[in-house]
Formats: structure tokens, sequence, C-alpha cells
């Protein structure tokens, strides 16, 4: 059976390709799984515009939530399959205070849709990972962010009391 390589080994032998078989070695990789020519895509073209990408992916979950199905299941694959692109992007971008500012857009986006007012657990348990998120990386961030974030998680957690969203274990979510 033959052994997964190292990082390490990888990062070394791409030190010996020349420009050419790096360029085909990308694009081979790209060509295997639609993962790897997103993140491909993401490099090329936005990897020096984090914030840009962020936009971007914060207008492609505004265009999720417009689209929601009224049928509670169906919305519920729907918010499902909407965290999954949210944390593919998330993963390519690389950046804790992004991480937590799309995480705060999809629990606003969350909060103003009909389906906060849906009293299911499994519906509720989709902004309660988003904010339990957030808890967590709030206090890891720079100090000048963290305080700004926490700002926003505080509205956020006062919007949620406001309109009586039932969310388990909002207590805990104390900063």
């Amino acid at each position: 059976m033959i052994e997964g390589p190292k990082l390490a080994e990888l990062k070394k032998e791409l030190n010996f390709l020349q420009p050419a078989e790096l360029k085909e070695a990308c694009l081979r990789l790209a060509k295997h799984k639609t993962e790897n020519k997103e993140l491909l895509h993401y490099l090329l073209f936005y990897g020096d515009k984090t914030d840009e990408y962020a936009e971007k992916v914060k207008e492609l979950l505004a265009e999720g939530f417009e689209e929601l199905h009224p049928s509670i299941y169906k919305a519920n694959k729907q918010l499902r399959k909407l965290l999954r692109t949210a944390n593919k992007h998330i993963k390519f971008m690389a950046s804790k205070h992004l991480e937590v500012e799309i995480a705060l857009h999809f629990a606003q986006l969350f909060l103003a849709h009909p389906i906060s007012r849906n009293n299911q657990k499994t519906t509720q348990s989709v902004l309660a990972s988003q904010l339990k998120r957030i808890w967590r990386l709030v206090p890891k961030l720079e100090e000048d962010l963290s305080f700004d974030y926490q700002q926003q998680f505080e509205q956020l957690l006062a919007q949620i009391k406001k309109q009586k969203t039932p969310i388990y274990d909002l207590e805990n979510f104390k900063l």
C-alpha cells in the first residue's frame, strides 16, 4: 500500500520543478476535483483581494436565502448546503476575521428570514452553530477587531431575544 506523502516532502519536491512542469501539475490537480479548481481560481484571481472575495461570498449567501423553499424540510437542506458553501469559501480565504464576518452575515440573514421564527430544533441548530462559531473565534482575534465583532455579536443576541427566536442555550453565548 502506498503511504500518503507528507506536506514537507511535497514542498521540497515542488522546488525542483520547472515553471512549465509546475503549471502542468496545477492544471492536472484542478481537473480531478471541482474544489481544487475553485481553490486554484481563488488563488489566481482573489488571492490578494480577500475582502472583495468575502463580499462575493456574502452576496452568494444572500441569494441563497432569497431562494429558500417554503417547505421546512427542503429549506433545512438548502440551509445546510449554504453552510457547506460558506465553509468551503472560508477555508479558501484562511482568515479568522473574515470567517467571523461571514458567520455574522449568515446569522443576520437567517434572522431576517421568516424561517427564523420556525420552532424546529434542526432549523435552529443551524443558527446555533454559527453563534458558537462566532463566540469561539471572536476572543482569538486582534483586540480592535475583537471589540468590533463582539459589539456586532451582542447586537445579534439582542435581536434574537427581541424577536423571541427559539435558540436553545442562548445564555451560553456571553462573551
